[in-house]
């Protein structure tokens, strides 16, 4: 039953995605040329409402739904990888009009360009894990 929770959660957050136009190529690219600011809005909610449930989580030492196990939340030292991460993604965003949940939003619409951009996270997670274990 918690699995179809958060299948529909899912479906509802992928819906809130297209209809707020984050996941639009040409509302990104307008974001990154500083021509419109609709994006710096709702990139500032998310960064509010995130902080805000996670200082809430941190207070009700909150476990996993699925395996009832405590939530880390401690906070990790930055070293410069985070730095490299970063623009990587910042990068491929530009590129691409999507990081990955505008992403998966745009290939549960039947975006073209969401296959493409899904495809190269997989492909960059993989060859992260091979560069890991190297």
């Amino acid at each position: 039953m918690v699995r179809i929770a958060f299948l529909l959660f899912g479906i509802a957050f992928g819906y809130i995605l297209i209809k707020s136009g984050v996941s639009n190529y040409d509302v990104i690219r307008e974001m990154f040329l500083l021509q419109s600011w609709h994006l710096y809005g709702v990139l500032a909610t998310a960064v509010t409402t995130t902080f805000v449930l996670t200082q809430i989580m941190k207070r009700l030492e909150t476990k996993a739904i699925l395996t009832g196990q405590p939530i880390d939340m401690s906070v990790k030292k930055l070293t410069k990888n985070h730095l490299y991460g970063g623009l990587i993604c910042g990068l491929g965003w530009a590129i691409t009009g999507a990081c990955p949940g505008p992403a998966l939003a745009q290939v549960g619409f039947g975006t073209m360009a969401g296959i493409f951009t899904m495809a190269g996270a997989f492909l960059g997670t993989y060859l992260y894990g091979v560069q890991q274990k190297a």
